[in-house]
């Protein structure tokens, strides 16, 4: 069951928002059932009216999410849910203020779960103090370089003349990787996962709840099918502005099964899935970028296999 149970790793320094975050996420989960592990419940502070049941170092939800404590111990905790694998979609780790969440991510994948992505957060305010310190700056910057996706939180504390700065600053620091700005850590759970769960593999672009920040999303389509050389150029062609890419890929070597393809910054996957059956044997993948990023991000990466997209 492990193979099916994809994590993600949420770090950020302290106090860049990832309490905030993951309350966003036990809160919106709409169904997608989360195995949250974290330092100290405390400062989780979950709704009491989500709250099912509290027995020691785990809270279960109402919505079938499950909250556990790091108290014990990494190995413990994930022993204590992958005893449970098949009742949950996804596992969130929280790293500590001061870890590096590329350790934990190899932690989790001692285990065999599959990386599903490392989110970081910035604070927008505090970040270019924080990365000068002489005692913790080199820790920020490890944590900026080890992002698959760069969350800055808190943009509403700053001025838009120090935003626009910090957007250079953040680029530099880890050039390649896609941001998303935020403030009160309100990111679609859309961009945040891939859910390479095929029960929740992606939702159409209309059924995106309404969000201040603008997303645009993309249909890409292959009527082909494709080589696995094409799929690695494919991954290599998108652009800064695209967050998420999630779907199915109808792969030469292997025509009798959908392959699931996730894609969060540069890294990717593409894993066997289900056989076709008498469904459409067809590439199809979700998009999910910049509203102001045009549709540059995809041309490129569509233009390398021969594919068409919509714009939704």
């Amino acid at each position: 069951m492990t193979g099916h149970l994809p994590f993600t790793v949420i770090g950020g320094y302290l106090g860049a928002g990832k309490t905030t975050l993951l309350n966003q996420i036990l809160t919106q989960a709409a169904g997608r059932r989360m195995a949250v592990l974290v330092n100290d419940f405390g400062s989780v502070n979950i709704d009491a009216s989500l709250i099912r049941d509290h027995d020691g170092d785990t809270i279960a939800l109402t919505d079938g999410c499950l909250c556990c404590s790091l108290v014990n111990g990494f190995a413990a905790a994930i022993a204590s849910i992958l005893a449970r694998a098949g009742d949950f979609d996804h596992v969130i780790i929280e790293a500590s203020g001061v870890a590096d969440p590329a350790k934990i991510a190899q932690y989790g994948q001692m285990y065999e779960l599959p990386l599903d992505g490392i989110l970081v957060l910035v604070d927008a305010e505090q970040i270019r103090t924080q990365a000068t310190d002489g005692y913790v700056g080199d820790t920020v910057l490890r944590q900026l370089a080890q992002a698959d996706l760069l969350i800055v939180n808190k943009t509403d504390l700053v001025t838009t003349s120090d935003l626009s700065e910090l957007r250079g600053w953040v680029s530099g620091q880890a050039p390649g990787t896609p941001v998303i700005e935020a403030r009160h850590s309100d990111v679609p759970l859309e961009v945040l996962f891939g859910y390479a769960h095929e029960r929740v593999a992606f939702r159409p672009a209309a059924a995106f709840p309404p969000h201040p920040e603008a997303f645009r999303t993309w249909t890409l389509e292959w009527e082909r099918p494709l080589s696995l050389e094409e799929v690695e150029r494919l991954a290599s062609g998108f652009g800064e502005g695209v967050y998420r890419v999630k779907g199915f890929v109808a792969l030469e070597s292997d025509p009798d099964r959908r392959q699931v393809y996730q894609q969060v910054g540069a890294r990717w996957t593409l894993e066997p899935g289900e056989s076709w059956g008498t469904s459409d044997r067809r590439t199809k993948l979700i998009v999910i970028g910049r509203a102001e990023a045009g549709p540059d991000p995809v041309d490129a990466a569509a233009a390398m296999t021969g594919g068409q997209h919509d714009l939704a």
